[in-house]
């Protein structure tokens, strides 16, 4: 499982929920598989993270978890194990490691060291592809070969 919490400036942080993966689309946290009839758990807006009626700082993401990119069912990229994810104003952090930035006009993420942009990606627990492979459902194999091209040769280590 990963926790979600949203954070303050001074520190003080609040836990939103625990769940065994999450998605980010543009500035806004979903988890579940539809978001046609549910408000995000937490939005950005104007600058600041917005949950409950309250503005934070950021969010941490905390537990053993994978950066997934592409359809959940078919990924193009699947990172290796992480310890955490956070994200602080416009900034995706990977175990500490600043790889994102997220632009509001395009409501998309843009990758710090190569020319990548991401409308949406997930954050999966690092069980969550192995329960699916076991489970038999078509398209959830596991992760991909490591991409070893130039372009992720230019990715944090643990984003291959």
């Amino acid at each position: 499982m990963i926790r979600l919490s949203v954070i303050a400036d001074r520190g003080l942080a609040q836990c939103v929920i625990s769940a065994s993966y999450f998605r980010i689309t543009g500035g806004a946290v979903w988890t579940g598989p539809s978001i046609s009839d549910v408000k995000p758990l937490v939005r950005y807006v104007d600058g600041q993270w917005h949950h409950a009626g309250a503005a934070w700082s950021g969010l941490r993401f905390e537990g053993k978890c994978r950066l997934v990119f592409g359809m959940a069912r078919d990924p193009v990229s699947v990172s290796g194990e992480l310890d955490g994810l956070s994200i602080y104003g416009q900034t995706l952090s990977a175990n500490g490691v600043p790889f994102a930035e997220y632009d509001t006009a395009r409501e998309a993420w843009r990758g710090t060291s190569i020319n990548s942009w991401w409308p949406a990606f997930r954050i999966e627990s690092t069980g969550l592809r192995e329960s699916l492979s076991a489970s038999g459902e078509p398209g959830n194999s596991g992760p991909r070969t490591p991409d070893r091209s130039a372009s992720a040769a230019q990715r944090p280590a643990n984003l291959h």
